[in-house]
């Protein structure tokens, strides 16, 4: 006689360890932006592209004076996206190294700087990987995520040109 089969996780024990929706990048639009414009760190099996996030781009990166709740609001939780082509291996590796990836982005959010938009796009042989092998390579590029984060939110808080503030003193207004 078999005995019943168990559920594979149920939502108590899992609730602690998921990957909510508000830590993914889940947009086709989000992953362009960041592949485009993201500022990029590489290692042998990773290359890490970090980019400040769209609502930042699009309010200049400051809190409105006055608004209270952006100055008491701590600081935003990095997103995570993954890319793993093909040239990864099968699915079954291609899946793996995303677990292991999305394990290190939850277990270790210092290896992440905060504030930021991270899509990691996997290298071949990055399927073969092991948790530990993930974490050194990430550990090894620490300072310069912080930095190339840091070099992502001054660009979205300069201030956009204004147009009309270039335009030439002697040239007529448009009409």
């Amino acid at each position: 006689m078999t005995t019943p089969a168990r559920p594979r996780s149920s939502a108590s024990s899992f609730s602690s360890s998921s990957f909510p929706r508000t830590s993914r990048i889940r947009k086709r639009a989000d992953f362009v932006r960041i592949q485009n414009g993201g500022h990029r760190v590489s290692t042998r099996h990773l290359l890490i592209l970090v980019a400040a996030p769209a609502a930042a781009l699009h309010r200049g990166g400051v809190a409105r004076r006055g608004d209270a709740s952006a100055a008491l609001a701590p600081p935003r939780a990095p997103r995570l996206g993954l890319v793993a082509s093909r040239k990864v291996g099968g699915a079954v590796e291609r899946n793996r190294a995303k677990r292991l990836l999305r394990e290190a982005f939850r277990r270790f959010p210092e290896l992440f700087p905060e504030r930021v938009d991270v899509v990691v796009i996997l290298r071949t042989g990055a399927g073969s990987l092991g948790l530990e092998d993930v974490l050194a390579e990430l550990r090894s590029v620490v300072p310069v995520l912080r930095r190339r984060a840091r070099d992502a939110l001054a660009v979205a808080r300069a201030p956009a040109e204004d147009p009309a503030a270039t335009r030439n003193a002697e040239e007529p207004p448009a009409r």
